[in-house]
């Protein structure tokens, strides 16, 4: 797959590297896997209070886009030592890989490339991305509205759309709710995810 943008991933080894979406992507060279992330890339992080956006677009083109691939306790703790990177969250979207399937947030790092690629504009990189995946194109159809909502939308822009989703599925007053509201929202309902395990 030639792309033109570059993905990196920090691969923490928390997991069986067979099962590892990450470890696919790197051993078809799709993605390359790095100790840290470069200087200037847009990292995910779900703890910053900023969704990615099409206003990301230049910089991942310009400097490329990098996932923390472990669990959420050990990515938090990664992530507060980073320095010199952008993070970008990703909006609410539902998993679509086996382990996780429905859940909101609970994406695999393939997954959560391809959701950030498209949203800022990448769709065909994301499709080519999941199609290493049996499971790939349902992430597409899983999330084609939400997709459809947040794509060619500024970060400001996205947050509303969130907002929007937040008050409809909780009766959460619209005026409540920003970018960190939205970020300890997402937080509670991943611990209480992970807990059930």
């Amino acid at each position: 797959m030639r792309s033109g943008v570059r993905l990196y991933a920090v691969y923490l080894r928390q997991d069986n590297p067979k099962y590892n979406t990450v470890a696919k992507l790197v051993r078809h060279g799709v993605v390359s896997e790095v100790r840290a992330p470069p200087r200037g890339v847009v990292v995910l992080d779900p703890f910053s209070p900023t969704p990615i956006s099409v206003s990301d677009r230049g910089l991942i083109e310009k400097s490329g886009l990098c996932v923390i691939d472990g669990s959420w306790r050990r990515v938090s703790s990664y992530l507060r030592r980073l320095r010199r990177v952008v993070g970008r969250r990703l909006p609410l979207l539902l998993a679509a890989n086996p382990v996780n399937y429905g859940r909101p947030f609970l994406l695999s790092s393939a997954e959560a490339l391809a959701a950030a690629l498209y949203i800022a504009g990448f769709r065909s990189i994301a499709e080519q991305l999941l199609s290493f995946f049996k499971w790939g194109p349902e992430f597409l159809r899983l999330n084609k509205q939400l997709l459809e909502r947040y794509e060619g939308k500024t970060s400001t822009e996205i947050v509303g759309e969130e907002c929007r989703l937040i008050s409809s599925m909780t009766g959460l007053e619209i005026g409540d709710c920003d970018a960190a509201r939205l970020v300890e929202i997402y937080g509670r309902i991943v611990e209480d995810y992970i807990g059930e395990r």
